[in-house]
């Protein structure tokens, strides 16, 4: 097969973390009514009506539809994950420990317990989400790229064995001899069509132009979820940012040393004397080995944490180069397959015209007498008599 077979993906775009998709309640089945189509095409036979249209099924359709409902499934699926798991994917808060505790006396269904894994996810399954969801985009933009060459080879192939069956060989000497007069040149355009030619055509232009169609709205369906992947991103770095100035700002100039004059033991009257007198008194001398430790560890611990969010904002910057580079490249495919619609109906257009004068113009070469048409008359006739001549002598 000429389409490429996109592997299927798991039902949840985590695939190293528990799936934390929303798991929606289905409602309670209604009861089944009975199918009556049989019985009302029975009544439709005895009053010799054609009976109703059969139930849709993919498996009635062509291999093309069959590839392009099976990426737009992926592509739906993908999407719907995407908003499932955005309002765990963009939440800063920490996880509760009511959350974290597994429950012991009290029973919860299984929507209840999905719900509740659903409230937090770590960095690393974050990054997963990433990761797969970039995965997916690739593969599906593939997908959409190998339907369309497809697509492109059999229109190519169906355009040839519509010029070998009404351009060449006899049906070509047919249509000089019927007074159509362009067996060659022309290409078989314009008034040398017949209209079986045009039908032909015309279908293939028609079919060509609705398959054009789809892969234009799986590359928007694409797009759209790029779209989405992409703002969850720039979502997440807004907040990731945001929360680094906070922390920066909380841990301020001299905030390390907030409430240590209360904490700090009195080294005796003379420095607390001094302290009070407003002179030039140096906190780092009081210090003990103890408290500068404790310090110097609470910087290093503040530097850790900028380090870590400083990763955290390059690996989500390089994540979004890339969904902006896909996104690039599936807007550039877009504006073709626009460009190439634009142009097959221009084409309709004017093959709608062509079609028209070269109808006429074979009207009016069946009017008129024709040259050609009696050349091989007059060459058949001569044929015929050059041969009972030969038989006779």
């Amino acid at each position: 097969s000429l389409i490429s077979q996109v592997e299927a993906r798991p039902s949840c775009i985590l695939r190293h973390a528990p799936c934390y998709q929303l798991s929606h309640a289905r409602p309670a089945p209604s009861p089944t009514m009975a199918d009556l189509t049989p019985a009302f095409n029975e009544l439709l036979a005895k009053h010799s009506a054609p009976s109703t249209r059969k139930k849709f099924s993919l498996e009635d359709i062509d291999g093309f539809l069959k590839e392009a409902y099976r990426i737009n499934s992926h592509i739906t699926t993908l999407h719907n994950e995407l908003k499932d798991v955005r309002q765990s994917y963009l939440s800063t808060a920490q996880p509760r420990k009511t959350h974290i505790r597994a429950p012991t006396t009290t029973t919860t269904t299984a929507p209840q317990q999905q719900q509740q894994q659903q409230r937090y996810l770590t960095d690393r399954d974050r990054e997963d989400v990433d990761a797969n969801a970039k995965q997916m985009l690739r593969e599906l933009n593939a997908s959409i790229r190998a339907l369309e060459e497809a697509e492109t080879l059999r229109r190519e192939t169906e355009a040839a064995l519509i010029r070998k069956k009404f351009v060449r060989g006899l049906g070509a000497l047919g249509a000089w001899a019927a007074g159509d007069g362009a067996l060659s040149g022309s290409g078989g355009s314009g008034g040398s069509k017949t209209a079986e030619h045009a039908a032909a055509e015309a279908r293939a232009r028609d079919e060509g132009q609705h398959r054009d169609g789809v892969v234009w709205f799986l590359r928007q369906r694409l797009q759209l979820c790029g779209r989405t992947q992409q703002a969850m991103m720039e979502t997440r770095l807004t907040r990731e940012m945001e929360k680094s100035r906070s922390v920066l700002a909380r841990a301020g100039p001299g905030a390390g040393l907030t409430g240590f004059y209360e904490v700090m033991p009195s080294r005796g009257t003379k420095a607390g004397a001094l302290r009070e007198e407003g002179r030039g008194y140096g906190p780092v001398e009081d210090l003990t080995e103890e408290q500068i430790q404790m310090f110097e560890k609470g910087n290093q611990d503040m530097l850790q944490h900028y380090n870590s969010t400083l990763d955290k904002v390059r690996t989500a910057e390089k994540s979004l180069i890339e969904i902006s580079e896909l996104q690039t490249l599936l807007v550039g495919n877009l504006a073709t397959q626009s460009a190439n619609i634009e142009q097959l109906v221009a084409d309709l257009e004017n093959m709608g015209d062509n079609v028209g004068g070269g109808n006429k113009q074979l009207k009016e070469a069946t009017k008129r007498p024709s040259a050609a048409r009696y050349t091989f008359f007059a060459s058949a006739g001569l044929c015929a008599f050059l041969i009972v001549w030969d038989l006779i002598i």
